[in-house]
C-alpha cells in the first residue's frame, strides 16, 4: 500500500503523463504502483492490467494479495469481488492449463503456499464480524465478543506453526465462530443479518477455494487417486463413529457441543456431495470434498477433546464428561467391540448411549 510520499509522488507521474497527453501511460503507471481496491485510483490500476495485457496466473496472484490486505483493513466483506475473481482465475487456470506443464505445476504449487494466507483471510473476516457485533451490545455480551478477539489474535499469531497446530487453530476458530453466532442469534435480524453475511463470506472461502486447492494437490502429487478416494472414506467412517460416539454423552447447551454437531453435519453432507460426484465431476473436485468432510470431523473431535480448555464458562461439565469419555471408550475396548463401533456405529448407537446413561446417572 503507498504511503503518503508514494501518492504524492504517483499524482506528479499521472500529471505529467496526462499533460502529455500519454492516455496510455497514466494507467500503465498506476498499475505499477500497485494500489490497493480501496485507492481512488484503483479502476486506473485495473486499465492498466488490461493495457499491459497481464495474463490470468500474474492476475490470479494480484487479486489474492489485494483480497489479503483489504481483510487486513477489516473490509474483507466489503470486496467480495475482488475474491470472486481471484477464485474464477484461479479454476480458469485449473481447467485450461494442459496437465503435466511447468505452467500448471507452477500454479499449482502457488495454490497450496497460499494455505496459510487463506486461513489468515478466514480469521479476519471472522474478526470483522465480532468487531461488527461487539459494537451494537454492551455488558457481558460484548465482553465475550473481547475474549473471542484476543483468542482470535491468539490464533493469527500461530497460522505459520507446524501442520498439527495449525489443525488445532481450525478447530479453535471453528468453537469461536459458534460463540460468535451464538451472541447473533439472539438479537434482531438487523444486527444478526450484518454478523452472518461476514461470516458466510469467511464459509465461503473455505468452500469454494480450500476445498479446490487441496483436491488439485493430490492430482498434481500423482498419487494412486482411487486408493486415496478408498482410504479417505474410510477414515471418514471411523471418525464419524468416534464423534458421534463422543457427542452421545457431551454436555447439553455447551458452544463445544454445538460447533461439533454442526461440523458433523457438514462433514457428513460434503462426504454425499463426493460420492455423488465420483462418477461425474474431475476426480480433483471429488478427493477436495471428501478430504474437507474429514478435516471437518477432526475439527469436530478437536473440539470435543479441547472444550474444557476453550470453552472456561463450561469447564467443569467438560472436565467430568472427559472424564467418563475415557472410561466409556475403554469399556468398549476391553470388550473387543471397539473396531467394530468404528466400522458401523449406527448398529452400536442405542447400547453407546444406554452406557452413557449409566455412567452419568451415577452423578459426580
Amino acid at each position: 500500500m503507498l504511503d503518503q510520499r508514494g501518492v504524492a509522488a504517483l499524482t506528479v507521474v499521472i500529471i505529467v503523463a496526462a499533460s502529455a497527453g500519454a492516455a496510455v501511460a497514466t494507467p500503465v503507471a498506476v498499475d505499477a504502483a500497485d494500489v490497493d481496491p480501496d485507492h481512488p485510483l484503483y479502476g486506473l490500476e485495473r486499465l492498466g492490467e488490461r493495457i499491459r495485457m497481464v495474463n490470468n496466473e500474474h492476475q490470479m496472484r494480484e487479486r489474492f494479495q489485494e483480497y489479503s490486505k483489504m481483510c487486513e483493513k477489516g473490509k474483507g466483506s466489503q470486496y467480495q469481488a475482488i475474491m470472486q475473481e481471484f477464485r474464477e482465475k484461479m479454476r480458469n487456470i485449473l481447467e485450461n492449463t494442459p496437465e503435466n506443464t511447468e505452467a500448471k505445476a507452477r500454479a499449482i504449487a502457488w495454490m497450496q503456499e497460499q494455505m496459510p494466507g487463506i486461513g489468515r483471510i478466514r480469521l479476519e473476516l471472522m474478526r470483522e464480524a465480532a468487531v461488527q457485533l461487539r459494537e451494537d451490545l454492551e455488558g457481558a455480551e460484548a465482553q465475550t465478543l473481547e475474549n473471542c478477539l484476543a483468542e482470535l489474535e491468539e490464533c493469527k499469531s500461530e497460522l505459520n506453526a507446524s501442520p498439527e497446530k495449525l489443525d488445532e487453530i481450525e478447530a479453535h476458530l471453528a468453537l469461536i465462530r459458534e460463540r460468535i453466532e451464538n451472541i447473533a442469534d439472539r438479537h434482531g435480524n438487523r444486527v444478526r443479518d450484518r454478523v452472518f453475511a461476514r461470516l458466510n463470506v469467511e464459509a465461503n472461502v473455505e468452500e469454494n477455494i480450500e476445498i479446490t486447492i487441496r483436491g488439485e494437490n493430490f492430482v498434481w502429487r500423482k498419487i494412486a487417486l482411487e486408493n486415496i478416494y478408498q482410504e479417505q472414506l474410510e477414515r471418514f467412517d471411523n471418525l464419524y463413529a468416534e464423534v458421534q460416539a463422543m457427542l452421545a454423552g457431551a454436555p447439553e447447551n455447551t458452544h463445544g457441543k454445538h460447533a461439533a454437531e454442526r461440523l458433523t453435519e457438514k462433514a457428513v453432507e460434503l462426504k454425499d456431495r463426493a460420492i455423488e460426484a465420483y462418477e461425474s465431476e474431475k476426480i480433483g473436485r471429488v478427493l477436495g470434498l471428501v478430504h474437507a468432510s474429514n478435516r471437518l470431523l477432526s475439527n469436530a473431535k478437536m473440539i470435543l477433546e479441547h472444550a474444557s480448555e476453550w470453552e472456561p464458562e463450561s469447564g467443569e461439565e467438560w472436565v467430568r464428561w472427559g472424564q467418563e469419555w475415557a472410561g466409556v471408550k475403554r469399556t468398549f475396548i476391553d470388550e473387543g467391540v471397539w473396531e467394530n463401533i468404528l466400522r458401523n456405529y449406527e448398529q452400536y448407537a442405542e447400547k453407546i448411549r444406554q452406557r452413557w446413561e449409566e455412567r452419568l446417572h451415577r452423578g459426580p
